[in-house]
């Protein structure tokens, strides 16, 4: 209940009581007065007593008149009382009045259980007592680095905000079409991550991809996830209804035989079936270069993703979970990876960096799909230097402080804010540089900066494992994706004098060192990072989820510098390498298969029986493959017949 309405509540017994004081006071001056011509008149204490006790009634109703008459003046305010002594008398009671309203709103605030105030529900959320999630300081303090602003992952409201509604036209803006997008099922409710156009298909029910709480009942794997989560978040799946694995079936079929236009003509008929929207997307980006229908295909995954949304999943608050392990949830994690390129690319650079936020929350751990590696970047295209700042800072569960991108990104957002060199920023570059020093001669031709080729033939900025053939180390990786985003920010003038006053700081430490070259004067913190980087990053086992970063990343130059099982293996544009515990409905059921020496782990893994190896597979009769639909069909319980997800208007017999 609001104060407004407790104080409507109040208001009338309050002004009652007032008037009775009121009266009150006017009795005893009453009563002081009789007394005074008493003593005039001679008569005693007894003859008043007796007198005052025989008119009591009478001064008590007149009184009670008296005080129904002045209510309403005393309601409007709008005179006031004779006298200064009066004046005094109706501010004292006025106090006291607010003293008890004070009290009585205490005790109804009790009765009710509401806060006392606002102060205190935003610690409620921040503790996330408001979704019945008690959290800790370290994870309220990192839950707060994930939150995300609704309005910010709109890029149209973006590209308006930043170059007004004439751009936004001629970008071919969603415009006003809220009913046509009524009467095409789409505009029910308002989303945050998608917004759908009137030109787009109509949804007659639900695309089958529906969420649902984990929780410690389904399985030993499940309870062993929600027990090794240190984040304090609530962990969801995503399942595909019956309908959906009917055309997800036909969808496999077309993926392993490589056949593109069977792929676009499920898009087609299945207007919202996610895995074949990813896919399509992928191939329309690798064949005809239209970004603009691939970013649109994308969109629409995310809205078919977010009619299914459960009810206490939220993308914003910074605690929802999502298992990657599932197939059917690892579509969102790639949709929401290729939207933020596309947003990228666009120039909507507010709006991709709080996508990646969103990508990150959802398993802040794990980060599957490496969005740490673009977060730094997103943010300082988009000007938030403080986030960089404190993100560096304050960020606990899993180590920034390792990945050359982040130190070098520290420095340039301290030094942005700074608007000068010579400060903290130039501290910072300097520790970035001894830290991570063979960034230095990357980023240097990259981005055109001149600096003395001596300097970037010393030792120190040499690496220290001599590459094998075309694989790279994961030190050489993490460094080639952090300069081919982010040396454009480098590129400014006062930055690249910046960046040099840096180096020459880092070469006196270095030089000051001793004999060896590897030996620097630093503080005792960097040379222990200096070790710790080299024991780790130097090194070839490359982590699958850099990997698959890499993959998706849209830089083919560095696929080749990845490790020869990970090149060698087989992997599909709408689930690009699966991880090593995949729970895969599909693949379970119609079994594994070895091609190369490599497991497929990737949705359409066909036992051994069925083919001998891929080519036999593409060689097939269409009758073949039909035939061998018809027999997964049976195993998944579907039965024939396909029907859209997206279109048809049964429900689920399931």
């Amino acid at each position: 209940m609001s104060s407004r309405a407790v104080r409507r509540l109040m208001k009338e017994p309050l002004i009652e009581k007032q008037a009775k004081q009121i009266g009150s006071e006017e009795r005893e001056e009453k009563e002081q007065a009789a007394n005074l011509f008493d003593l005039l008149g001679g008569n005693d204490a007894s003859d008043h007593d007796s007198d005052q006790d025989s008119s009591k009634g009478a001064i008590e109703e007149k009184e009670e008149n008296s005080i129904t008459k002045q209510e309403p003046v005393k309601k409007a305010g709008a005179k006031k009382k004779k006298g200064k002594k009066k004046g005094k008398q109706a501010a004292k009671a006025e106090d006291m009045s607010m003293k008890e309203f004070e009290a009585h709103l205490k005790e109804l605030d009790e009765q009710l259980s509401t806060p006392n105030s606002a102060k205190e529900d935003d610690k409620k959320a921040g503790r996330g007592e408001a979704l019945g999630v008690v959290l800790t300081e370290e994870q309220q303090q990192n839950r707060a680095l994930l939150m995300v602003d609704a309005k910010h992952l709109d890029s149209e409201s973006e590209i308006k905000r930043l170059f007004g509604s004439a751009a936004l036209k001629e970008a071919g803006g969603r415009g006003n079409g809220r009913r046509a997008l009524q009467q095409r099922g789409l505009g029910s409710r308002r989303l945050a991550l998608s917004h759908p156009k009137p030109t787009w298909p109509p949804m007659m029910a639900s695309p089958g991809v529906d969420m649902r709480q984990l929780a410690a009942e389904d399985g030993p794997d499940t309870k062993q996830l929600l027990d090794s989560d240190k984040t304090g978040g609530q962990w969801f799946a995503i399942e595909h209804s019956a309908r959906f694995r009917t055309v997800q079936l036909e969808f496999l079929s077309a993926v392993i035989t490589n056949d593109a236009d069977r792929i676009a003509a499920i898009a087609y008929q299945h207007p919202y079936h996610v895995d074949a929207l990813l896919q399509l997307s992928e191939i329309l980006k690798q064949t005809g270069g239209d970004f603009g229908e691939a970013g649109t295909l994308v969109e629409r995954a995310l809205y078919s993703f977010e009619q299914g949304f459960a009810s206490r999943f939220s993308i914003t608050n910074g605690l929802g979970r999502l298992d990657f392990r599932r197939i059917e949830s690892r579509g969102l994690f790639l949709a929401l990876f290729r939207h933020m390129q596309f947003m990228a690319r666009r120039g909507c650079w507010r709006t991709a960096s709080e996508v990646n936020k969103v990508l990150l929350s959802l398993d802040p751990v794990q980060d599957p799909y490496g969005a740490l590696l673009t977060l730094d970047f997103h943010a300082m295209k988009s000007r938030q230097y403080d986030y960089v700042r404190q993100f560096y800072d304050s960020w606990t569960w899993s180590s920034v402080s390792m990945l050359p991108g982040w130190a070098y990104s520290r420095a340039l957002a301290e030094f942005m804010l700074e608007k000068k060199s010579g400060g903290k920023s130039t501290d910072l570059l300097v520790e970035a540089i001894l830290v991570f020093p063979t960034v230095i001669p990357v980023l240097c031709t990259k981005a055109n900066i001149d600096i003395d080729p001596v300097v970037l033939t010393h030792p120190y900025f040499e690496e220290r494992q001599i590459t094998a053939e075309s694989a790279m180390t994961h030190m050489q990786l993490l460094v080639q994706l952090f300069v081919e985003r982010s040396s454009a920010l480098f590129r400014t003038p006062e930055v690249a004098r910046w960046l040099q006053e840096g180096l020459l700081l880092a070469l006196e430490q270095i030089a000051l060192g001793g004999t060896c070259a590897r030996d620097i004067t630093a503080a005792p913190q960097v040379v222990e990072r200096r070790q710790q980087v080299e024991s780790q990053l130097c090194t070839y086992v490359i982590p699958e989820r850099i990997s698959r970063h890499v993959l998706v990343a849209d830089m083919d130059a560095l696929k080749a510098g990845l490790p020869e099982q990970v090149r060698s293996a087989t992997s599909y544009a709408f689930d690009p390498l699966p991880p090593s515990n995949d729970i895969n409905i599909y693949a379970e059921l119609v079994g594994g298969m070895q091609l190369n020496d490599n497991l497929m782990n990737m949705p359409g893994g066909f036992a051994p029986e069925d083919f001998a190896d891929l080519d036999a597979l593409n060689d097939a009769e269409p009758e073949v493959v039909m035939g061998l639909i018809e027999r997964m069909r049976q195993l998944l319980g579907t039965g024939g017949g396909l029907e859209d997800p997206g279109t048809s208007s049964d429900e689920d017999a399931q």
